[in-house]
């Protein structure tokens, strides 16, 4: 007895009081936390407004003088055009910091398994957002490497004996890499990453996989369209909502409820009041507190620019929904009249041979059925689809709903119709090299083969310049985030 007392005092590093890697783990953190703060701190002095406006300028000054050099150095001073480039030097310095730290930063939300942090390495997206991060710090890297290059070049020109044959090689070669410097000034200046205070990856990050059908149809859109930190930080808050939420409701349908609300808000349909009247139908007061709260991760304020994220990048679905509420508040005929109903949208342009087609269907027939629905796709890969479905059955309105009506007010009638329907998102593809306009056709047919209803919409395949395309969606999606963030914050 004597001998294991004697050993159970011995030290155990590997115990649970023990204080063995801990100092290790707080210095992890503490240099992951540094990281981010340098990132924060250089980013900030990168998009000055004046300093991006300065780095431009001085890239094409230091470009028209250099053609000055080139063409009559007689009557232009070397050290003004070595004074340009080192300016632009000292102008891309701060960039390149910011890029290097945004990509450390990034690196460590998405891959680091530190306290508090966990890898996220096997989400969809993770290698894209490193990749685009790592490419833009070489591509830093060389418009600050030109800048040197070339104002060496030109003092070499000023400083030693050199014949014209070699003073204007070296000029030409300024002009060369003043050149480049200025085109990936041009590329890079139009967007930089990471300035988010909330979601830094999202404007990084492009929907590459999703499921063909939306269950929750608003959260599963704006969830396929996060970055994986976000994602993993979405399912942490909907979970912690289980004691938050009304006995009548779950997480999800509560989040799904305000997520509609906040677009009906959007659109001017309902006021600041009714959508926190709304949201305090859904939720209890714990909840109501976190979502007012601008502090939060997920509140009213951060909610809304999620909801523009997922717009610019999906306009769609939410010109779907649009209709739909439309169709509610005129009493459309085709909503209340007949036993199915189905919608659909495609973008009017696609480039790169791909487009993402919405189909929603509604179930008035008043009792369950298995339908088909049939995409035929000229010339696309592959020409024609059949998906079987048995669409809910939804209540059909008996007239046209209005804001506030007693047992027929729009937010409960959309919502019911918005739960109460089968939604899908089918991905289309044709030939890179196609172009021009193609049309594609949807038809509904009944469980014996009936024809129940059959759109035909046209769109348009063009491999330039697309206001839908991938990198412009992703663009406009990050400029519609800033543009609501200014206009919150004043």
């Amino acid at each position: 007895m004597g001998v294991a007392k004697s050993d159970s005092l011995l030290p155990n590093p590997y115990g649970d009081d023990s204080s063995f890697g801990q100092v290790t783990e707080s210095a992890l953190s503490r240099r992951v936390r540094i990281r981010d703060s340098q990132r924060v701190l250089w980013t900030r002095v990168s998009t000055l407004p004046t300093i991006s406006r300065l780095r431009t300028l001085v890239s094409v000054v230091a470009i028209c003088y250099t053609i000055v050099l080139f063409s009559d150095r007689s009557h232009a001073f070397e050290q003004v055009g070595v004074a340009l480039f080192a300016l632009q030097s000292i102008l891309f310095a701060p960039a390149l910091f910011a890029s290097s730290f945004a990509q450390m930063s990034a690196r460590d939300r998405l891959q680091l398994k530190a306290e508090g942090m966990k890898s996220m390495e096997a989400y969809p997206g993770v290698e894209r957002i490193l990749n685009t991060l790592h490419e833009r710090v070489l591509r830093e890297r060389t418009r600050i490497l030109c800048s040197i290059v070339a104002a060496l070049a030109i003092n070499s020109a000023d400083n030693f004996e050199t014949g014209t044959i070699l003073a204007s090689f070296l000029f030409g070669l300024a002009l060369f890499l003043g050149a480049i410097a200025l085109l990936n000034t041009i590329q890079l200046e139009s967007r930089i990453p990471m300035t988010d205070s909330d979601f830094p990856l999202l404007s990084l990050h492009a929907p590459t996989l999703h499921q063909s059908t939306l269950d929750r149809v608003l959260s599963d859109l704006v969830v396929a369209h996060l970055d994986p930190e976000t994602a993993g930080a979405w399912d942490d808050w909907v979970g912690e909502l289980e004691n938050k939420v009304r006995s009548s409701q779950t997480p999800s349908s509560a989040v799904e409820h305000l997520l509609r609300v906040l677009h009906l808000n959007h659109l001017d349909l309902l006021d600041d009041e009714r959508l926190l009247s709304e949201s305090k139908r859904v939720f209890r007061v714990a909840a109501i507190d976190e979502l007012t709260d601008d502090n939060s991760k997920f509140s009213i304020r951060t909610l809304r620019r999620l909801m523009a994220h997922t717009r610019a990048w999906q306009p769609g679905l939410f010109r779907l929904i649009d209709r739909l509420q439309d169709s509610a508040m005129r009493g459309h005929s085709s909503l209340i009249e007949s036993p199915w109903r189905m919608d659909l949208d495609i973008p009017p342009r696609c480039s790169q041979g791909q487009g993402d087609l919405f189909v929603m269907v509604h179930n008035h027939s008043r009792k369950e059925s298995k339908v088909e629905i049939e995409i035929i796709a000229a010339d696309g890969e592959p020409h024609k689809q059949t998906i079987r479905l048995s669409p809910p059955l939804s209540r059909q309105p008996k007239g046209p709903a209005r804001l506030g009506e007693e047992g027929n007010d729009l937010v409960d009638v959309l919502g019911r119709l918005i739960d109460n329907c089968y939604v899908l998102w089918i991905g289309l593809a044709w030939q890179k090299n196609t172009s021009g306009s193609r049309p594609v056709q949807v038809t509904l047919r009944g469980p014996n083969g009936e024809t129940l209803s059959s759109l035909v919409v046209t769109t348009s395949l063009s491999s330039g310049f697309n206001p839908e395309g991938a990198a412009e969606k992703m663009l406009d999606a990050a400029v519609a985030v800033r543009r609501l963030a200014i206009s919150v914050a004043e």
